[in-house]
């Protein structure tokens, strides 16, 4: 049996070269420790954008990736005035799109502290990514299944915080850094 260490490698990491999943302030905060950074650092690795700006502006010029007036209107209907201005977290990204922690053999230079949504991956919130080989060497994603579940867990957590806190600029989300430092374990 094929192991998926194996098919990463011969895949060569697709999946940290497009654009990049939600991040969690779990996931952050995970990673910023493991770096041994401050929160006050949050800029120097991951991106900061609110949801209009992302959907809008970055998606298409950045990956050529549209997303339909009819989803982005049912985003705001649903999300009110989070739509324009609610912060969503993204890792940075190099120049040719590949993510700032993926290194040059193609490996995660963060991998025992990489976000949530890409432990969970190829499995994804919107369902499975068929485009990733682990799909078609039909691997068990019983370990994928486990951290889809923390993930969807930890989404829920971070959007009710970021609402009920109503959190729109950096300084915000520094703050709630700060608040969770002692609180979430590296893993």
């Amino acid at each position: 049996m094929i192991r998926k260490e194996e098919i990463c490698k011969q895949c060569g990491a697709r999946c940290c070269k497009g654009p990049s999943p939600n991040i969690t302030i779990f996931d952050v905060v995970r990673i910023l420790k493991y770096l041994n950074e401050k929160p006050e650092n949050v800029l120097k690795y991951f991106e900061v954008y609110t949801h209009e700006e992302y959907l809008c502006k970055i998606l298409p010029e950045r990956f050529n990736v549209y997303i339909s007036y009819e989803t982005i209107n049912e985003l705001k209907r649903r999300l009110g005035k989070y739509f324009e201005n609610l912060l969503i977290i993204k890792l940075k990204k190099r120049e040719d799109n590949s993510c700032i922690f993926l290194r040059d053999d193609d490996r995660c230079s963060i991998y025992p502290v990489r976000p949530m949504a890409c432990r969970a991956y190829p499995l994804k919130i919107t369902g499975l990514d068929d485009s990733c080989p682990m799909v078609k060497y039909d691997v068990d994603l019983s370990y994928e299944r486990s951290m889809l579940d923390i993930y969807v867990r930890e989404i829920e957590q971070h959007y009710r915080l970021f609402m009920s806190r109503e959190i729109s600029t950096v300084n915000q989300l520094i703050e709630v850094l700060l608040e969770y430092w002692s609180k979430v374990p590296i893993l």
